[in-house]
């Protein structure tokens, strides 16, 4: 059954991601935000020292190739061992097919040069941005698969994406809407999935657990001697 609420923020986020990528096309490559973006740059190259610039490589590893494959198996293993396939699969698929498809294709269409005075290099196209693409998609994913006090996972998935996004500019491999498209991305890719799949669904209960009164015994049972069958 499709969720209407997951299904439409997904649109409106994709639909500002789309408002973003377009501005490249009405400018000739230059979109009318780039003074913006580069006022940010300025403002974040001032701020920099030592434990901000270590808090932004930790996160610059942490989005980057292996450790998004195993920040995402922490998510979906254990949803394995208790047979949610479908959580397990919107997390996963979410993943790769922002990270692994959408991201790489947008990057070689758009293909815009990063900022000059990076603490990392990165010699990749800068639109979107990877890393704030894969913290809002795990995010969000994480989010639809965790029923319980969701006000606060939520909460929790938007701090971790503005870090990311964060991080991104401090270093200077990044602009600001660089991050702000990965994240719209991100979060799209996520939500959408949440509107298609079941995150809730599971696998059958076995035949141990229902005998141990998660379900009806396999036997009649009596009432009176209704339901008592015949010698």
């Amino acid at each position: 059954m499709v969720r209407a609420r997951p299904m439409a923020a997904g649109a409106v986020s994709l639909t500002a991601f789309a408002v973003l990528t377009a501005a490249f096309a009405v400018g000739g490559g230059h979109p009318a935000y780039q003074g913006l973006d580069a006022a940010v740059t300025a403002e974040a190259l001032t701020t920099r020292g030592a434990a901000l610039t270590w808090l932004a490589v930790l996160l610059h590893h942490l989005g980057g190739w292996p450790w998004t494959g195993v920040l995402v198996a922490a998510v979906a293993v254990p949803l394995l061992a208790v047979r949610r396939w479908p959580a397990a699969l919107l997390v996963a698929g979410s993943w790769l097919a922002t990270s692994a498809v959408l991201v790489p294709w947008l990057k070689h269409l758009v293909d815009r040069a990063r900022p000059v005075e990076q603490l990392v290099p990165m010699a990749s196209p800068a639109f979107p941005s990877g890393h704030a693409a894969f913290a809002a998609v795990l995010g969000m994913a994480v989010v639809a698969v965790v029923p319980r006090h969701r006000g606060w996972v939520l909460a929790g998935a938007l701090v971790w994406t503005a870090l990311m996004a964060w991080s991104r500019i401090y270093l200077g491999v990044h602009w600001f809407s660089d991050t702000l498209a990965g994240a719209l991305l991100g979060w799209g890719v996520a939500l959408l999935a949440w509107g298609i799949a079941d995150p809730r669904g599971s696998a059958a209960p076995s035949p141990a657990s229902a005998g141990n009164g998660a379900g009806p015994p396999d036997g009649p049972v009596s009432d009176g001697g209704a339901g008592r069958r015949p010698d």
